[in-house]
């Protein structure tokens, strides 16, 4: 359904040294699915744009609607092998213990655990299964987006996409409502980061 990757996890799904100089493809050569059926309207999307990387999407900012902050993600120095995610009031919501096997704990979304326990990945390793609110969702590459979709059906709620000088998370109205906000925003820092999330 949403093609073959031929790509191990940690290459696939930590894509940070994928093309950045506009390749059509999020996963530098992953072979192109036919076109989602689903047709979200531009209009119905809320775009967040992950910028000005220091070096990395580990250490950036979010710009969303109006060209306002949303989110800062920030690793400091001083504390190695950690990664907080701020709203924009500067409040931490989520931590990323980067170690072995990494953990990771978000207010709202996820209990501490291991990364690869709330984003597991299929048995094909086509796609990362998370839950939100009891309710299952898949990320998978489609196009040349990954796509977030609630597992079973082929409805996208949100998609990520790279730049040459950024990384842009596209969200549905409805993925708003179920309030899949910071989980979103979260998993795109993770899957995009550029390091073993298993």
């Amino acid at each position: 359904m949403y093609g073959t990757n031929p790509f191990s996890a940690e290459e696939a799904w930590n894509s940070g040294s994928g093309n950045t100089g506009g390749a059509p493809s999020v996963f530098g050569a992953l072979p192109y699915p036919p076109s989602s059926t689903n047709q979200v309207s531009l209009n119905e999307l809320v775009t967040f744009r992950f910028t000005s990387f220091n070096p990395t999407i580990l250490n950036c900012t979010v710009i969303g609607p109006n060209n306002e902050t949303y989110f800062r993600v920030v690793t400091d120095v001083s504390m190695q092998g950690y990664t907080v995610l701020k709203n924009s009031q500067g409040s931490n919501i989520a931590l990323v213990e980067w170690q072995t096997h990494p953990n990771v704990e978000a207010r709202g979304v996820a209990a501490k655990q291991p990364v690869a326990q709330w984003l597991k990945l299929s048995s094909d390793r086509s796609s990362r299964y998370m839950v939100h609110n009891g309710v299952g969702y898949s990320w998978a590459p489609s196009d040349r987006f990954l796509h977030l979709f609630v597992t079973g059906t082929s409805d996208w709620l949100a998609r990520v996409s790279k730049t040459s000088d950024s990384v842009v998370l596209e969200v549905t109205h409805r993925a708003m409502q179920l309030g899949l906000l910071d989980a979103a925003i979260l998993g795109t820092v993770v899957l995009q980061c550029g390091k073993n999330i298993d």
